[in-house]
């Protein structure tokens, strides 16, 4: 495996909208009625709110490294999904501690998640991911772990390492699928399969990590057939949280040509706020419903333009549900989750 610390670039700062205290709280108090947020769960589980303070480790990914593929996600910048605010020239030790004085001068908070967000953040020797988890994890007002990766870089070995850390604080394992849809995944370069997602999911489940999923609507050549179908067979699995965001278009990325050549579309805003809405209905009351839209800088994303203005479609998305009189799980059926043919190709072990 090639594992290497490379720098793609430095993410260009930018500025958060600022909204009021007494607005967001109240709009918050509003969808808390109708899906079970992610804040909502984190006030359950510690008694207040708590706020995740992103990494980049200095990751990459093994369909950007040559190990599967070149390129990367054909929707993923050069920042790896990572958060615009993070400083990926600090160490972690140095990220943890200005993302933690940052937010507890923003928002007064008191406790903290260690995030490992940007690229793939299992995707290096077991050493090296205790090492960093280790130094994120320090601090005292630290509460939680959270790990972002795919399901192709999940061997057994690493999955112990991350069970280490579920027995003594709050961890969470984030593995991206974005589509169940094979065509899909190979289309968008991913690298790896639905088989593989679900093989991992399984592997994870049995040592009772705690799991999240992340779904794209929108990615190309899929119908909203195709993306309920996705949400369809991800709700046996019986994840813990989900997030759910638009396809966004982003500078520098093989999207942005297929975009303004015309070769690709994005979801219109109304279309998004209804398959949302049809989705939530679907997914079991309990599960916890981290992001339901993605938003971005004018300065980063090219389309689609409504991806600017999230307080406004999160609005709308509760209108929708209202005006239905459903909520989370008013569909929902439990199932057993179906077995999946396993296709793991297994990385390389190193010590």
């Amino acid at each position: 495996m090639r594992y290497h610390f490379e720098r793609y670039s430095t993410p260009t700062e930018w500025a958060i909208k600022e909204i009021t205290y007494s607005r967001a709280l109240l709009s918050e108090r509003n969808m808390s009625e109708l899906y079970r947020s992610f804040n909502q769960y984190l006030r359950e589980t510690f008694g207040e709110r708590v706020y995740r303070v992103p990494l980049d480790a200095g990751f990459t990914c093994p369909n950007r490294d040559g190990f599967k593929t070149f390129g990367g996600c054909t929707f993923c910048d050069e920042r790896g999904s990572g958060a615009p605010t993070i400083k990926n020239a600090l160490s972690i030790k140095s990220q943890m501690s200005s993302g933690m004085a940052r937010i507890r001068k923003r928002f007064k908070a008191g406790k903290f998640i260690a995030y490992f967000q940007a690229f793939t953040n299992t995707y290096a020797p077991e050493g090296v991911l205790k090492e960093l988890y280790d130094t994120a994890i320090e601090p005292q007002d630290v509460v939680g772990l959270a790990i972002g990766t795919r399901p192709d870089c999940l061997d057994d070995n690493i999955l112990d390492l991350i069970k280490t850390y579920d027995e003594k604080l709050f961890t969470f394992l984030e593995i991206g699928v974005q589509s169940v849809h094979n065509r899909t995944l190979e289309a968008i370069n991913r690298g790896h399969t639905a088989e593989e997602f679900f093989d991992a999911v399984g592997r994870a489940q049995k040592r009772g990590l705690k799991l999240a999923t992340h779904l794209i609507f929108g990615l190309p050549g899929e119908s909203e057939a195709d993306m309920i179908e996705t949400v369809k067979q991800v709700v046996p699995l019986g994840l813990t949280a989900i997030k759910i965001h638009q396809l966004c278009i982003y500078k520098g990325t093989p999207m942005e040509e297929d975009y303004r050549a015309g070769r690709l579309q994005t979801m219109k805003e109304d279309d998004y706020v209804r398959l949302v809405a049809d989705a939530l209905e679907l997914l079991p009351p309990d599960m916890v419903i981290m992001r339901l839209v993605a938003e971005g800088s004018q300065d980063e994303v090219i389309a689609p333009d409504w991806a600017f203005e999230k307080e406004r479609v999160m609005k709308k998305i509760e209108n929708e549900l209202n005006r239905r009189g459903t909520k989370q799980g008013s569909r929902y059926i439990k199932k057993e989750a179906e077995p999946h043919q396993s296709f793991r190709q297994s990385l390389p072990v190193q010590p």
